[in-house]
């Protein structure tokens, strides 16, 4: 098994539509020898270019198919299908995640002297490369940032706990449940509501410009001590996007009542007005 990364431009294929829609995707194979392109149970990361310039996707190849085998349904993602003509076969992906970390940008990158300053483009594979060669590092960073995604996504923390030198009762961290991770739901309460926090009305965009595009938190209304075992999220009346201070309130409790999104709204509002 390899890991590769592979790169997308949303304004050739629309590969978050795509992601949301298909239950697979057919990715072209950089070549019809199945022993040098992409092989069974390879694992596939997909780098997303300007202006968001984030690796975001996660596949696994479980298959190939020829050209004839196209599906017509992932046409329709594409804005110039002429560009298929020349792919001789395609890997088929098996979606595994989707994430949207600073740690997988390519400012990131570029800061950590994980590539070098210029655009990420081709294709690159760990397949056959030694420990120290730069493109397995570079792939191993991203595999373990995908791998720790449960554990350390951009959520906030009141505190490291992997830090020794934090006291006992330092050690505070704001639990972020399953719900609000979950790629899939984060994705359709975005689509349903949009990327400006619905408790203060921040947008990344406006605030930071293309770079934070589409960025934000997706907080889980229901508290987890009412969902019972065949408890399925609905991400239009249970998920909300707010950004990362709302977030970290609405996960706080005032008088040892857990916050509701009504209250700190109306908190965040007389707040403001009174300054």
């Amino acid at each position: 098994m390899a890991n590769w990364l592979v790169t997308v431009d949303f304004d050739d294929f629309e590969l978050d539509k795509a992601f949301e829609a298909l239950p697979v995707i057919y990715w072209k194979n950089s070549t019809t020898n199945k022993d040098k392109g992409l092989q069974l149970n390879d694992i596939v990361y997909v780098y997303v270019t300007k202006p968001i310039s984030k690796v975001m996707y996660q596949f696994k190849v479980i298959g190939h198919a020829e050209k004839s085998e196209y599906p017509l349904a992932q046409k329709v993602f594409w804005k110039d299908t002429t560009q298929l003509d020349s792919i001789k076969g395609y890997a088929i992906f098996e979606k595994l995640n989707k994430v949207d970390k600073s740690t997988l940008s390519f400012e990131y990158f570029r800061q950590e002297n994980l590539i070098p300053d210029a655009p990420i483009q081709g294709r690159r594979t760990d397949r056959d490369k030694a420990s120290n060669d730069p493109i397995r590092i570079f792939l191993t960073h991203i595999f373990n940032e995908f791998k720790t995604e449960n554990v350390n996504s951009d959520y906030p923390d009141e505190a490291n706990l992997e830090n020794s030198l934090f006291p006992e009762g330092a050690k505070k961290t704001v639990q972020v449940n399953r719900y609000e991770r979950n790629p899939e739901a984060r994705a359709k309460c975005i689509e349903i509501h949009g990327t400006r926090c619905k408790i203060c009305e921040m947008s990344f965009a406006e605030t930071y410009g293309t770079f934070a595009k589409d960025f934000i938190h997706v907080h889980h209304i229901t508290s987890l001590s009412e969902i019972s075992d065949s408890y399925e999220v609905n991400p239009e009346t249970d998920l909300l996007p707010v950004c990362p201070n709302c977030h970290a309130m609405l996960h706080r409790q005032e008088n040892g009542i857990p916050m509701k999104v009504d209250r700190l709204k109306l908190l965040f509002e007389v707040s403001k007005n009174s300054k």
